[in-house]
């Protein structure tokens, strides 16, 4: 078992029990012996230089292996990984500039204080974060489906897509799961900054780690695996970990329920979408019906990620209601985008066409203003306080599911 059983508080309890129904011993191996681990299962395959390096970026924590001839020099394992940036730095969705800046400053400091002894020519990457950003590279950037490797500027495409989409796009076209779309821009900040760090202009991504990396340990060294120097490395190959700064100490405390969380979304997520109503109604830019109804889709993409803590009926009271008001403002907005779209295209067509594309443009403007107006004599009767409160009372304080106490 690694990182999720080592920050475990009932971690002896639950090897206890594994114990007990099922007669296998489970071993909680730390940090040093998951980076050699995974080590020796990144690097498997004739096709791999001997001194090539390991980066296995994870969820709460990040490890990193050098080597020579295929024996490791020098391996550290950090409590940084892409989750845990997500959750310090880049919690906005998707992350915000000062985020992003501040995320970057802090890898940069703390990466660059890891005094690695022999940077790699050559560097292998793995874990999920690793497999997904090559995934979403060949879908976004068209690369061929047989390769294996990310370049800068690859990562670099990648960062720009996932600093600017919701993970919510991400996620519906990209092929990725929600989870791992909110935590992949921590995932690319990182192994740019390690890049940057190590001086490499790409990285090989694979898809074999700690899983691979037990069996070869197993099947090489026989009966004393466990202990073999080569997976439980002495003291004078491992890296001291630098400390976190103050600011970012904070993970360490209680996480968190899953019903806290979705009274705190659930909260932000209405005050976003609320506060564009006066601005919609006012006039002040076309593209903030557009604003509008990205925030009512975060809300609704919220209360379904939450929807199990919430009380059925308030929930579905509230969800009908902010369902109406994105089906409006979707109206409104589809009718914009479908005006631009003809008004670029009349540029360009010939003169016996214009007169055509010119009658659709005024029709669709007439409609646009008829259905602005729809919206706009649903906004001004919606009580803000009245959604807010229908919002707030899905997850009633003391609930723990479904509503209840």
């Amino acid at each position: 078992a690694t990182e999720a059983m080592r920050e475990a508080r009932n971690r002896e309890s639950v090897v206890e029990d594994i114990q007990r129904e099922t007669g296998l011993q489970v071993n909680i191996i730390d940090g040093t012996q998951e980076a050699a681990y995974t080590y020796h299962g990144a690097v498997y395959g004739s096709d791999t230089p001997p001194d090539t390096g390991v980066l296995d970026v994870g969820g709460g924590s990040s490890e990193l292996v050098t080597a020579q001839e295929r024996c490791i020099t020098w391996l550290i394992s950090v409590p940084i990984g892409s989750g845990w940036l997500h959750d310090q730095y880049l919690s906005s969705n998707p992350p915000s500039q000062d985020e992003i800046e501040k995320a970057e400053d802090f890898l940069h400091t703390y990466i660059s204080s890891l005094h690695v002894p022999q940077p790699p020519p050559a560097l292998v990457v793995t874990g999920s974060s690793a497999k997904a950003l090559l995934k979403l590279a060949k879908q976004a950037l068209k690369l061929d489906e047989q390769v294996d490797r990310l370049t800068r500027e690859d990562l670099l495409g990648c960062r720009g897509l996932l600093l600017s989409l919701p993970a919510e796009a991400i996620a519906q076209h990209y092929g990725q799961s929600i989870e791992r779309a909110r935590v992949l821009p921590g995932g690319v900040l990182l192994i740019l900054a390690m890049m940057d760090y190590l001086q490499l202009n790409d990285v090989r991504v694979s898809d074999h780690g700690v899983r691979e990396g037990l069996l070869l340990a197993y099947s090489r060294y026989g009966e004393h695996w466990f202990d073999h120097p080569e997976v439980k490395p002495g003291d004078e190959r491992v890296g001291q970990v630098p400390p976190l700064p103050k600011e970012a100490q904070k993970a360490e405390t209680p996480q968190e329920t899953f019903v806290e969380s979705g009274r705190g979304e659930l909260k932000k997520r209405a005050k976003k979408f609320l506060g564009w109503r006066e601005k919609v109604l006012t006039h002040e830019e076309v593209e903030d019906v557009h604003k509008m109804r990205v925030a009512s889709r975060r809300l609704r993409a919220t209360m379904d990620a939450y929807e199990p803590a919430c009380k059925a009926k308030p929930f579905k009271q509230a969800y009908r209601e902010v369902k109406k008001a994105a089906d409006l403002l979707g109206i409104v907005r589809d009718t914009d985008v479908m005006t631009q779209h003809v008004g670029d295209l009349l540029q360009q067509a010939p003169n016996e066409e214009t007169e055509g594309m010119q009658w659709l443009i005024d029709r669709l403007s007439a409609y646009r203003k008829q259905q602005q107006q729809v919206l706009e004599d649903y906004l001004q009767n919606a009580d803000e306080k009245k959604i807010q409160d229908k919002i707030k009372s899905c997850i009633p304080k003391g609930a723990s599911s479904n509503g209840q106490s």
